[in-house]
């Protein structure tokens, strides 16, 4: 897995604030997650801070091409287990679907996000389809959903006090 932060585009949004205190004075933060390694890289002015450097190089760089343009952004490779817990864990269901996952937002006074789940096949992106369905409508999620060949898409919005309870 490998994320972005672009804090500088944050900074005057309610996010900001959710940031760890250590990357408050960065410009841009980038993670990746292999696990059990996860590494960060912050820039500050010209300086660059890596904290978790693996000794070994991992695989995260290659999803790199896949990263957004867009101040949040994650690309998650399906077979990556997030250490989530409750119904978060769910997700990862969803990310084993998939070849690999992209998800990016940006902020105002909503958070617009943007999904694409790309499998390995227009069976799977179609069986993707309907559990992302099936769990918005559960969760009453008002969601867009589309596919088109092995690709799912997903776009929604949500208020950003409705996120506090994630951070």
């Amino acid at each position: 897995m490998v994320a972005g932060i672009d804090v500088d585009r944050l900074r005057n949004t309610p996010l900001f604030a959710k940031l760890p205190e250590s990357f408050r004075d960065s410009s841009y933060v980038l993670a990746a997650f292999d696990p059990p390694n996860l590494v960060t890289a912050a820039r500050t002015g010209t300086r660059i801070a890596v904290t978790g450097a693996p000794n070994q190089p991992g695989r995260p760089p290659d999803l790199l091409r896949h990263a957004a343009l867009t101040p949040l952004w994650i690309v998650v490779r399906g077979d990556t287990s997030l250490p989530l817990t409750g119904n978060y864990a769910n997700l990862n269901r969803l990310l084993r679907q998939t070849d690999y996952t992209r998800i990016s937002a940006q902020v105002t006074d909503r958070l617009e996000y943007d999904a694409e789940g790309v499998c390995l096949t227009p069976e799977a992106a179609a069986h993707l389809e309907q559990n992302i369905r099936a769990i918005a409508t559960l969760t009453k999620l008002p969601l867009t959903v589309r596919v088109e060949a092995n690709t799912v898409h997903v776009t929604g919005s949500a208020p950003l006090d409705a996120l506090n309870h994630l951070f």
